[in-house]
Parts: C-alpha cells; sequence; structure tokens
C-alpha cells in the first residue's frame, strides 16, 4: 500500500522536515522520514519516549510563542487529514492574539481556497524557528472561509531538526552553474550547513540536465553585488512542473582570498575590544559580535555555533568596526576561515578587501598604538617641531639648505598641507618619545601603481639604528597589508639613495644584491645633475636630422628593449613606461582634486625617425620631495654612443620645464652615459625597486638585518 502523500496547500510552506534534514541524526534523537511520520509520532504518543532532542513546552510558553508570530507578522501550519484517504493537508495561518485555551488565525490566502475543510480532522498545528519545529496536538472549533479557531493543549513538543539556525531569505537572487549550463535561481532559505534554492527552468534549458550525483557552483547575489560563490553538493531535492527545489550543502574550507605570505602584520588582542556591525547579506538581518584579536589586514569574531551565521567565503560590502567611545570604521570583507573553539563556540576571520584611505589610517594607527605608544602614521605634527628635527638630523645640509630657502614659504605651506591632515597620495610615519621627534619615514604616490619612500632620517643619537628600523618594520607591515586595497595602488614601492649613504645601501642595496634577481628586487644607477634654467633666444631647435615629438607606444617597447638588456629590472613598469598608462591620468586627476600639483610628459629624441632618447618630464608642487626628484626631467638614453648631449639640450630647452627655479633637477639613465659625455654631475643615485606581490623575498632579507641590529 502507498504511503499517503502529503498536499502543501494554499499559502508560504516554509519547508517540509523530510527535505530539511540535512544528515541523519545518532545516539537517541528522535529519526522520522517525512511530515507524515513525524504526524504519527505525535498522534502515537511516541514523541514522549525521551528523545535527545525533543522536549515537552508548557502551554504558557506556547502562547508566548504564538504571539510573537502575530508581533512579528510571521505565520504557523495547521496540518489537516482527509477523511477518506489519510492524505494530509497544510494550510498557512497568521495567529491573532492568543489567550489561554484557545489560538484563532486568518488564512495566508483565502480567496485561494479552492474546497471545503470542515469535513477534514485537524491533527495538529507546526511552527518552525530557526532550529527546531514546535508541534502541537489541537481540535477544531471554528472554521469559515476566512480563518480557523483552535484549541490548545496542555503543552507542545519542540523538535531539535538542525545543528544551526535556518533564516528565511527574500529577493536573494542566485545563479547555479554545473558543467557550463547557468540555471536562474532564488535563495529560500539560508544556514552555515545547507541552503534552500529554488531553481527555474527558462527556454532552452531543462532541470533534468541537472545531476543531483556532481557539485554545482552557486551564486547569491543582489544586483551586480557579489555576496557567495562557492562550490556545494546537492543533498536533497524535489521537483516541482517548472521549478525543482534543491538542499545545497557548502564547504566549509578556508578560502586563501591573498597570496601565501611568510611575513604578516600581527594581530594583536586590544583592550577594550571593538565591535563590528553588519547587516547579513543573505538573511537582511543585523548582528553585532565582539573582536577577538584585530590586525591591519583582518580580524576575528567568535559566535555561538548554533547561532552562527557565517560562511568561508562570504563577502559583506558594508561592515562597521566600532571603536572606543563612537567613533566607526566602515570596510568590505570577506570571510576567510571557520575554526570550532570549544563546544557550542566557532571563531571565524574576515580579512579587508576595501577600506577608505582615512579610515586605514585610523585602523593602523590603533593597531600599532597598541603595540608601540611611540608610532604615529599620518599624525599632526607641530611645523617647527618637524623643521627643526629636518636641520638637526642633517637632512638638510647646507648645500640642500641654498636651494631651500630660495622658496621658504612655499615649502612651509606646502607641509603645513601635508602634515595637518593625511592626504591619498602621502603616508609618513614618525617616532617620538616624550614629545621629542626622534624618527620619521615617508611616502610618496609618485606613479600610477608606485609609491616612494623618502625622507627618511633619524636624530644622530645612540640609538638611532633602533629608532630608525622600527620606522622600516612599521612602513613594512603597512605596504604588506595596504597594496591589497584597491584605494592605496601600491603594486610597486621604490626609493632613490645615494650609493655612499651606508644604512640605505644595506637596506635596500644590500637586498638587491642579496636577492640577485632583478625581477623581485632591482637595482639601477642614474647620475644626477642641476640644469641652469637661464632661457637662451639664440638656441633654436633641434638640427636636422633629430626630431622631437610625444612619445608613442611604439618608442616605449623599444625602450623597454634596451632597458631589458641593460638591467632586467622592474623600472618600465614601476615608473609608468609601458603603453598602457599613456592615457592614464588618474593620479594626476586625484592630485589636483586634493589641491596639489602634477604634470607628466612624455617626449621622444629622434634621428631619422629612429628614438635615440626619451625625456620624461614631471613637473609638481616646488619641495613635495626635498631633493626634487618628483619636479624634473628624467632622460633615458637608449643609443648613449649616438646621443650628443647638445641634442638633449636643445630639446630640453623647448620643453614647458621653466618656473621659478632657477635650477631644474635631471635623472640620467644609463648613469656610463654621463661619464662618456664627461657631465660635470652632483651626484648618483640608485633607484631601488620592488613589487610588493614578492615582499616575503624582501623582508626575509630585511628581518635578518633588524634580528642582528636589534639583538
Amino acid at each position: 500500500m502507498d504511503k499517503p502523500g502529503i498536499r502543501p496547500g494554499i499559502g508560504k510552506i516554509i519547508e517540509i522536515p523530510n527535505l530539511l534534514k540535512e544528515e541523519e541524526s545518532k545516539g537517541r534523537d528522535l529519526t522520522y522520514g517525512s511530515l507524515f511520520e513525524l504526524v504519527q509520532l505525535l498522534t502515537t504518543g511516541a514523541l514522549e519516549e525521551g528523545f535527545d532532542n525533543v522536549k515537552k513546552i508548557p502551554r504558557n510558553k506556547l502562547v508566548n510563542l504564538l504571539n510573537y508570530l502575530n508581533f512579528s507578522e510571521g505565520e504557523f501550519l495547521v496540518v489537516f487529514q482527509h477523511p477518506q484517504y489519510q492524505e494530509l493537508i497544510l494550510r498557512a495561518i497568521k495567529p491573532n492574539p492568543c489567550q489561554e485555551g484557545i489560538i484563532s488565525g486568518r488564512w495566508i490566502s483565502p480567496e485561494a481556497i479552492g474546497e471545503s475543510l470542515k469535513d477534514f480532522e485537524v491533527l495538529c498545528f507546526l511552527i518552525e524557528n530557526n532550529r527546531e519545529i514546535f508541534l502541537a496536538r489541537t481540535r477544531r472549533v471554528e472554521i469559515d472561509a476566512q480563518g480557523i479557531e483552535l484549541t490548545l493543549p496542555e503543552f507542545a513538543f519542540e523538535i531539535i531538526i538542525r545543528k544551526t539556525n535556518r533564516y528565511p531569505c527574500q529577493h536573494i537572487r542566485a545563479e547555479m552553474i554545473q558543467d557550463g549550463i547557468l540555471f536562474p535561481a532564488r535563495l529560500d532559505s539560508f544556514s552555515v550547513n545547507a541552503f534552500q534554492v529554488e531553481i527555474f527552468s527558462r527556454e532552452g534549458i531543462s532541470l533534468k540536465w541537472i545531476n543531483s550525483e556532481f557539485p554545482v557552483q552557486i551564486i547569491f547575489k543582489e544586483g551586480e553585488e557579489i555576496y557567495y560563490s562557492r562550490e556545494c553538493k546537492i543533498v536533497k531535492q524535489r521537483e516541482n512542473l517548472y521549478t525543482k527545489t534543491l538542499v545545497l550543502q557548502p564547504s566549509h574550507e578556508s578560502i586563501h582570498r591573498f597570496k601565501r605570505r611568510e611575513f604578516r602584520a600581527p594581530r594583536p588582542t586590544l583592550h577594550p575590544s571593538p565591535a563590528v556591525y553588519y547587516l547579513h547579506p543573505l538573511i537582511k538581518k543585523s548582528f553585532k559580535l565582539t573582536i577577538c584579536d584585530l590586525s591591519t589586514s583582518g580580524f576575528s569574531v567568535e559566535e555561538e555555533g548554533e547561532s552562527s551565521t557565517l560562511l568561508p567565503g562570504m563577502i559583506i560590502p558594508n561592515l562597521q568596526i566600532e571603536l572606543a567611545g563612537t567613533a566607526t570604521l566602515s570596510c568590505k570583507v570577506q570571510v576567510i576561515y571557520q575554526k570550532t573553539m570549544e563546544e557550542r563556540i566557532v571563531k571565524t576571520g574576515f580579512t579587508i578587501l576595501n577600506m577608505s584611505n582615512e579610515d586605514y589610517i585610523r585602523l593602523t594607527n590603533l593597531v600599532n598604538k597598541s603595540m608601540n605608544v611611540n608610532l604615529d602614521i599620518c599624525g599632526s605634527i607641530e611645523q617647527d617641531s618637524l623643521w627643526q628635527f629636518f636641520f638637526q638630523a642633517g637632512f638638510i645640509y647646507p648645500q640642500k639648505y641654498q636651494y631651500i630657502q630660495q622658496n621658504k614659504e612655499d615649502f612651509k605651506n606646502l607641509y603645513r598641507k601635508i602634515y595637518q591632515n593625511p592626504t591619498e597620495i602621502e603616508r609618513h610615519v614618525t617616532y617620538q618619545e616624550r614629545g621629542t621627534l626622534l624618527g620619521h619615514i615617508s611616502m610618496l604616490h609618485v606613479y600610477g601603481a608606485t609609491w616612494m619612500l623618502h625622507h627618511f632620517m633619524t636624530t644622530p643619537s645612540s640609538r638611532h639604528k633602533k629608532v630608525a628600523l622600527t620606522l622600516l618594520q612599521q612602513i613594512e607591515q603597512y605596504i604588506i597589508d595596504s597594496h591589497y586595497l584597491e584605494s592605496t595602488r601600491m603594486d610597486n614601492i621604490i626609493c632613490y639613495f645615494r650609493p655612499e649613504n651606508k644604512f640605505p645601501n644595506l637596506v635596500f642595496g644590500g637586498a638587491a644584491r642579496a636577492l640577485k634577481d632583478p625581477k623581485i628586487c632591482s637595482l639601477d644607477r642614474f647620475a644626477y645633475l642641476s640644469y641652469p634654467m637661464i632661457p637662451d633666444p639664440h638656441q633654436g631647435g633641434l638640427p636636422e636630422p633629430w626630431t622631437m615629438a610625444p612619445t608613442g607606444p611604439n618608442d616605449l617597447d623599444e625602450l623597454a628593449h634596451f632597458y631589458n638588456h641593460t638591467s632586467g629590472g622592474q623600472m618600465i613598469q614601476a615608473l609608468d613606461l609601458h603603453p598602457g598608462v599613456l592615457e592614464d591620468d588618474r593620479l594626476t586627476l586625484t592630485y589636483h582634486r586634493l589641491g596639489f600639483k602634477r604634470e607628466r610628459y612624455l617626449y621622444s629624441i629622434k634621428k631619422k625617425g629612429k628614438v635615440k632618447a626619451v625625456m620624461s618630464l614631471i613637473k609638481t608642487d616646488i619641495g613635495l620631495n626635498l631633493s626634487e626628484l618628483t619636479n624634473g626631467v628624467t632622460l633615458f638614453v637608449l643609443d648613449p654612443e649616438n646621443f650628443p648631449f647638445e641634442v638633449f639640450l636643445r630639446a630640453f630647452s623647448q620643453l614647458k620645464a621653466y618656473d621659478e627655479r632657477q635650477l631644474i633637477p635631471v635623472l640620467i639613465y644609463p648613469s656610463q652615459y654621463a661619464e662618456r659625455q664627461a657631465l660635470a654631475c652632483d651626484r648618483f643615485y640608485d633607484l631601488w625597486i620592488f613589487g610588493v606581490e614578492n615582499s616575503d623575498y624582501y623582508f626575509s632579507y630585511v628581518n635578518k638585518l633588524f634580528s642582528r641590529f636589534l639583538s
């Protein structure tokens, strides 16, 4: 004899328990295969046999539960049985306020009730919660086209049917992909152990193509924002006429959002602990959790296992980190792991995907001051103290001051602007003890995805090496974590230093020499001279057959061939000397938006159509870099033996480089060209470059130095 069927009937059906069952129960837990079997267990009294996952609840708690359903606009199901065929029919009811002994309710869709239920027997009613269902025997008192009135029993049964809470979902669009076929779908309910999704058919796509023996890729999204995308197993399915309902089991394996790194920023535990607020992207419910540990790249929280709502791979577009007081930081995050710590406690780790520059600076200061109160990231600095420190540290020596004093008011105004309010184009780290500035290092956004370390100095004291290394460690940690943020555009780090300066030559040049791989860390030498900007009306243009014109893609390709032959380093990419950046002016627009000056021009000098040299002219505010390495001309000579310096001077005189300065800095690559031409160079600079993606190689070298100097 066939088992009696179940007809869901009219109204929203939360789920039939046999479809929900996520895994077989063990021990003395109640098990059942269908709603029909569960109702039989209720009517025969078998639910009172002491199952571990079943307990009685008294009438007063049942009344409170029903009144909460009324308050929250919830619903419950009434189970009817056909008088002849024993078929079960379910009807969804919105309860009215409940009194002792009687509960009444209204049909969800009274106009859609097609058959009379007066001859059907009422067996029980069912309330589904996050992890459990409540089942209660009842009798019908009154029934009509608008609703029903039922008796309340002395007690009901609470049955735990899943290990974690399950939540209904609304308006969450889904896509399911299996072996190249995309099926439109909708997320109906969510738990960390299983999703229920409804799959829709569409023209040319058959639901019969879904193979339940193999995994599928599920995507949950809203608009263009993707909240979750991961491979899942099909554990249950139910097919309707035009749709198919699937229960999918997600993976709990950790994800690896970014490349594995040996050197990572520490995650201290802060006191008091910050909290996080977020709206869960799938169930649209707000949560507040306490942070366990926090770094500049991520954090972890703890949840009760049974009420956990977070899954590895899930993206939360807008999460708030609440600091002490009322300050909050906003960020986009992704769950990367979840670990069971102890009974019913899970620890969840997040990585920060993006954050505004202002909030990231605040986060960095919060974390680093918990470890070293003397460090400050982009903090406001009293201007007299800053300039006094520059002079005392020997960074502004007499020759440099001779240049600065000619425009000292402009310098003062510019540095007041930089150091009073952090900007997107500059970062500075200071080391202060008891109000005295002892060390300083800063970075400047100089090319599209390249930042330049500069203005690195410490006071000449017995412990200046410790301060210097501490500053380098701090800037290292900042670089490691912040380069993944899209807002920073920090793919490359460069530094110009004079080879005779022992400390930078050891820290930067030594790394390049030790690693012996210019694709990881490169070193290129430039000659530097200051060219007097005295217009000569008698100097004409370039002599035949020399020409000068804006640099084109083919010219940059030729420059790349030359550089790869002579060096093989990373200068082409780092200094925006590849064709892809010719039309990219985002950095220039950022400078202008912030009230700073930046112009960049590329010119090619050719002989008979063949490129012999490329000039890069950058004009910024005077003093943005105190050595003016960001405010001058860089000459790349592709044919050192056949390029007269006189040709460069004539080309240079035609550039829009004239301003209030008497001297314009000129960097020349390769440096051997200056020697061949017997040029009176002021000094030489080594350009050090490393790609942050390969940070482990460089920081491995640097940390060995740290341990040696600080031991």
